[in-house]
C-alpha cells in the first residue's frame, strides 16, 4: 500500500475553526474534485479542494480518533477490494453517534460495473454487518443503520420528461417496498442506480479527565 506525503491544510486548525463557529467537523474521504462544502477533503490524488493527500487503503490515516462529526464517502467504497477495512477506519475517526453518509452503486445498476476501477457493489443489507445482524463478528466496528434508500435514477436531470415520470413512479414504489423491490423488480425496471446510506457510529464516549 502506498504511503503518501501529508500535504495541504492541517486538520487541527480546520477542526478548531469549525468548532469555534459552531459547525460540525466534516471529513470527505475520496473527495476528488467535488468535495462536500465545508468539509476537510482527503484523496490519493492532489486536486482542487483536496486538503490531505493519502491512500485510503493505508490505515490508520494520519488523523486522530473520534475527530469527525460527519464523514462522507460518495462513490468511494466500490473502488476497494476490502471495504471492511475502510469502514473500520471510518468508525475510528467518527465521534460517538457521528454520522456516516454513503453513496455507492447498487449491484443491479449499470453504474456498478461501467467503471473499470470498480471492485464490488452493494445491496440493501450490506451495511447491517457492523453490529445489526448475527454475522457481525468479522469486525469490531459498530454502526447503527439509520436509513438505506434505493435510488432508481442517480441523476434524474439527465433524463427527458417521459423517463423522469417513469422514474418517479418506480422511486415511489421502492421507497415503500424496498425488500420486494430489490428482490423481485430490480432487473425488471433496468436496475437500480444507487444506494444512499446513513449510519451512526456506535462507540463509547471518551471521558475527559
Amino acid at each position: 500500500m502506498r504511503m503518501l506525503p501529508k500535504t495541504g491544510a492541517d486538520l487541527g486548525a480546520y477542526a478548531a475553526a469549525r468548532r469555534a463557529a459552531g459547525l460540525p467537523v466534516i471529513l470527505d474521504l475520496g473527495c476528488g474534485a467535488r468535495k462536500v462544502p465545508g468539509a476537510f477533503g482527503i484523496d490519493i490524488i492532489a486536486q482542487p479542494g483536496v486538503d490531505l493527500v493519502h491512500d485510503l487503503e493505508a490505515t490508520p490515516y494520519p488523523l486522530p480518533e473520534s475527530c469527525a462529526d460527519e464523514i462522507y464517502l460518495n462513490h468511494v467504497l466500490e473502488h476497494f477490494d476490502t471495504p471492511l477495512t475502510i469502514l473500520e477506519e471510518v468508525w475510528r475517526l467518527a465521534r460517538p453517534d457521528g454520522r456516516v453518509l454513503i453513496r455507492t452503486p447498487h449491484y443491479s445498476g449499470t453504474y456498478a460495473w461501467i467503471d473499470p476501477t470498480h471492485r464490488r457493489a452493494f445491496s440493501l443489507r450490506s451495511f447491517h454487518y457492523y453490529g445489526e445482524n448475527a454475522y457481525s463478528f468479522y469486525t469490531r466496528a459498530r454502526f447503527h443503520v439509520v436509513r438505506v434508500r434505493l435510488k432508481y435514477f442517480m441523476i434524474e436531470e439527465d433524463w427527458p420528461w417521459p423517463q423522469r415520470a417513469w422514474g418517479r413512479a418506480v422511486q415511489w414504489f421502492l421507497d415503500r417496498h424496498q425488500t420486494f423491490g430489490e428482490r423481485f423488480l430490480a432487473y425488471l425496471v433496468g436496475g437500480i442506480d444507487e444506494l444512499q446510506v446513513i449510519l451512526t457510529a456506535v462507540k463509547t464516549p471518551v471521558k475527559s479527565s
